[in-house]
């Protein structure tokens, strides 16, 4: 009985030895990195005291506030209506009025006529591409709803949060390399130096404006959301029909949310499983340890 009080004991010991080793190797970790980013600070406003009292300026190197990754979700939504009305002057202009009602604009639009059915009448039918606030979208579409008779609706999200985030790491580096080939630039002195480096600076200033380019029209996407909204003219709206077929598209638009909002619980999950791997393997090997302490203790 004592040799096996004793063996709890040093089990218990060994689980306190093990989590304070963990704690202390954090701590250790964390001091550092923030000794090194202190040190890059200081350098930093070294190197700016430096150039002042040279009376010249030289490029500093962009730092850790400047090169931030966002951390805001990036979510692009794209609305598809389809609708059918009896006024198709009236339609087209309080759809011209709600666009402008919610800050947004007409991307695109195209008019056409059409000519269907026995009595040979000419029909227009009018396609639109619209941007609006994504902020405003769900509530301009509702008010959409309104203007004629809707047969049609789905709603698509995309996430770019990751393409975004890669995007401004790229361009991160980029302004790094930027400063550093101006650096040399001050410093060279063989004229096959001077050319080399302008070249290089050329070539990355080109692929920086690029990203730019990538990072305000994925913004773009972001914050305006896209309404392609289809109005055709009939003599009679439909009925029955367009009730079963707006359920349909209820439902549909609801199976889609619900498999984005599954893609995002995944992912968060598989993040945090990530972080709790290391922790559980340590935890299993302590109480695998124990089972064969008490294991042991039977056969003895």
């Amino acid at each position: 009985m004592n040799r096996l009080k004793r063996n709890i004991i040093i089990a218990a010991v060994s689980i306190v030895v093990i989590l304070t080793l963990i704690v202390v190797v954090g701590l250790n970790m964390s001091s550092k990195k923030s000794a090194f980013l202190n040190e890059n600070t200081a350098y930093d406003s070294s190197r700016g005291e430096s150039s002042s009292s040279e009376g010249c300026e030289t490029p500093v190197a962009p730092t850790l506030a400047e090169n931030k990754i966002t951390n805001e979700s990036k979510v692009i939504t794209n609305v598809f209506m389809s609708m059918e009305t009896t006024e198709f002057n009236s339609a087209i202009n309080n759809l011209d009025s709600l666009v402008k009602k919610y800050n947004g604009y007409i991307e695109n639009s195209n008019i056409s006529t059409i000519n269907y059915g026995s009595n040979g009448k000419i029909y227009k039918d009018g396609n639109y591409v619209i941007r609006i606030p994504q902020k405003e979208v769900n509530t301009f579409t509702v008010e959409v709803n309104k203007i004629g008779n809707v047969i049609s609706q789905q709603t698509s999200k995309s996430d770019i949060t990751m393409q975004y985030q890669d995007t401004e790491s790229r361009l991160n580096v980029l302004k790094v390399k930027e400063e550093r080939i101006l650096e040399l630039l001050k410093k060279a002195e063989k004229i096959d130096d001077v050319i080399k480096l302008e070249n290089e600076l050329s070539q990355v200033i080109y692929e920086k404006e690029s990203l730019t380019r990538s990072l305000k029209g994925m913004d773009n996407q972001v914050d305006y959301s896209t309404v392609s909204v289809t109005i055709t003219e009939v003599d009679k709206l439909s009925s029955s029909e367009t009730v079963e077929t707006k359920f349909g598209e209820k439902i549909l638009n609801a199976l889609n949310n619900s498999i984005y909002l599954l893609k995002q619980t995944i992912q968060k999950l598989i993040i945090l499983i990530i972080y709790i791997i290391p922790f559980a393997l340590i935890i299993a090997a302590i109480f695998f340890v124990i089972h064969k302490i008490f294991k042991k203790q039977k056969k003895d």
